[in-house]
């Protein structure tokens, strides 16, 4: 494979710059002109490049996935946004019933499990709303 670095710090970070007819190679750490390449060093070059790429898009994908299972965000759903949100109001949904399943534990529980679940009814017709055209504020009337 081919490689080079940077004499001034070491680093193998590189990218190439073309003055005139000639072509440089430069280091992307700290700007120190590296060489110049013939036409078969750039091929060399631009091709270690290449495959580089691929091994550091499978990393990245898998440091993404990583983190998608700790945040639940997921970057590789294509769903749209309407499906999106539509899942939500029905995560919603099974909340409140989650919710009115448990008895109350005493009378100020109660307001709290009346308050909480009227707030995210609220919410989940703020969204139905918004996903029917609506202002999210609209009553029907």
């Amino acid at each position: 494979m081919y490689q080079n670095c940077c004499k001034k710090c070491g680093s193998i970070a590189l990218h190439t710059e073309v003055k005139g007819n000639n072509t440089g190679l430069y280091c992307d750490d700290c700007g120190a002109w590296v060489k110049w390449l013939g036409k078969d060093e750039f091929r060399a070059f631009e091709h270690s490049m290449r495959e580089a790429t691929k091994e550091e898009n499978e990393s990245v994908d898998k440091y993404i996935q990583s983190i998608s299972k700790q945040t639940g965000v997921n970057l590789f759903d294509t769903s749209t946004i309407v499906e999106r949100l539509e899942r939500f109001v029905e995560v919603i949904d099974k909340e409140i019933d989650c919710e009115y399943e448990k008895r109350p534990i005493s009378v100020e529980d109660n307001i709290r499990k009346n308050a909480y679940c009227y707030a995210l009814e609220k919410c989940k017709t703020a969204i139905g709303n918004i996903l029917d055209g609506r202002e999210f504020n609209d009553l029907g009337e």
